[in-house]
């Protein structure tokens, strides 16, 4: 049976249950909601959901009776209360919808089986109902994914009505299935949509074997020179795109911590083609055997890639500490640096754990790195239990690792990503760093400076969570 959540922020969440009651409503929609009685019924609620009751469209003049929400955008299945949670979930029917949030939509296709014109686009999302359209050919589409968008839904018609936008591909292939996530989320209309224009790459610099790019006089003006300073990298094994590093030192009167991000902002002008893609794609998409870069390859994967002995320009903060890890001053600017090293995360770990002779490492540069991985391993577990005492959350979760096979690209192997503590060093020492940003433009615009603030759960999720641990 067909059912839907509406998520409230200060209330218990609100179950419809069936398709009447849902009333046409789709995953995402703000709709108006009718709260039901104990006592009204599966069949009341249809009548509602029509408008066929006119005890039910008194209610719902009432204003105590209506509220207007928005409902659950989940990424799965529709959602299906357990029997404990119907018992006691706030019912509701909805009664009209505020604003449709209808997208295009990945489906395959149901064909009329009468040999007719009239076929169902059946979403990938289970959550999205079947949509209704008009194709001839149905043979060319018949074990592809295509691309369908939703033109109006009747309130006499069982199916949302659509039309045919474009195929995607072979159902199954490789291509077809990257697209087919590239769509659902949003992310672009294909894999060939997010590649760079010509005027993109124009704006390029040039970095090649005969030239390959290093700072000019230009470029250092004004920077904080910090190629003296041990300075660091480290990422998952076969990293192109390094974009942040770290440093520790001892001093005479603590230590100083540095964390330094690649300055992309050097290369990229405000209103420049470069800026106008970055901005559409608001960030790099990473899949298991692919990514999508926000900026071209030139970028950021070689002349802002953060690499071990090459001369890179950085926005840096630095903070000098005193023994017990508090800070005493903190300095923001762009710097020069060149990275000592390039190091993954299993071979910071070994030298985290006392290992010698860590291959792949510069035995001559080894026991620098081993003090700055130690040193600094110290410094984050102090900085993360105050984090803690100070109310933060953190939400664990298993990471897959797939490996593939070179000839075919079909999945070879997988499994759960090892974890290890040299990554919650780094994550720490991100988070200290997001952090004093995020202070340092509050001080400087405060009244341009914005939070991002996640609502409280609801009482209601907590008791559901209990149950589910429960059992």
């Amino acid at each position: 049976e067909s059912q839907g959540v509406i998520e409230r922020s200060d209330a218990p969440d609100i179950v419809v249950i069936g398709r009447a009651a849902l009333n046409r409503a789709c995953s995402g929609d703000t709709v108006v909601v009718r709260l039901l009685g104990n006592s009204e019924s599966s069949v009341g609620e249809a009548k509602a959901a029509d408008g066929d009751d006119d005890d039910a469209d008194d209610a719902a003049d009432s204003e105590d009776a209506l509220a207007v929400e928005q409902i659950e955008a989940g990424d799965e299945a529709p959602v299906v209360a357990d029997k404990a949670n119907l018992a006691t979930a706030v019912h509701g029917v909805v009664v009209g919808v505020v604003e449709r949030r209808w997208r295009p939509y990945v489906a395959t296709l149901q064909a009329d089986v009468a040999g007719g014109m009239r076929h169902l686009a059946v979403p990938v999302d289970a959550a999205v109902p079947k949509i209704r359209m008009h194709y001839a050919d149905t043979a060319a589409i018949a074990d592809r994914y295509f691309v369908v968008a939703v033109d109006s839904w009747e309130a006499d018609s069982q199916y949302p009505q659509g039309h045919f936008v474009r195929a995607l591909g072979r159902i199954g292939t490789l291509d077809a299935e990257i697209d087919t996530i590239l769509v659902e989320r949003q992310i672009a209309v294909s894999q060939a949509a997010l590649g760079f224009s010509e005027a993109s790459l124009r704006e390029m610099p040039v970095n090649s074997a005969e030239r390959p790019w290093a700072p000019s006089s230009c470029d250092l003006e004004g920077r904080r020179d910090l190629r003296d300073t041990l300075i660091f990298s480290i990422d998952p094994r076969g990293s192109q795109d390094i974009d942040d590093a770290v440093s520790m030192r001892r001093t005479r009167t603590g230590f100083e911590l540095g964390v330094h991000i690649a300055d992309v902002a050097q290369f990229v002008q405000a209103g420049s083609a470069t800026d106008a893609a970055a901005r559409a794609r608001g960030t790099t998409v990473y899949l298991a055997d692919r990514r999508f870069n926000m900026i071209p390859e030139v970028l950021s994967e070689r002349v802002c890639s953060l690499r071990g002995g090459s001369d890179r320009l950085a926005v840096s903060v630095i903070w000098d500490m005193d023994h017990k890890y508090n800070v005493k001053r903190t300095w923001f600017g762009r710097t020069v640096i060149r990275s000592a090293c390039e190091m993954c995360y299993e071979q910071a770990q070994e030298l985290l754990d006392g290992q010698r002779k860590v291959e792949g490492l510069d035995p001559k540069l080894e026991p620098q790195l081993a003090t700055g991985v130690k040193e600094l391993t110290t410094a984050m577990r102090v900085l993360r239990s105050r984090r803690r005492l100070g109310g933060a959350l953190e939400l664990a979760s298993t990471e897959i690792k797939f490996a593939f096979d070179p000839q075919t690209h079909a999945v070879a192997a997988a499994a759960p990503k090892r974890s290890l503590e040299i990554h919650g060093v780094i994550e720490e020492a991100m988070v200290f760093a997001n952090a004093a940003v995020a202070r340092r433009i509050h001080e400087s615009f405060p009244t341009a400076a914005l939070l991002r603030r996640h609502r409280s759960p609801t009482a209601d999720r907590f008791e559901r969570l209990q149950r589910a641990v429960r059992a």
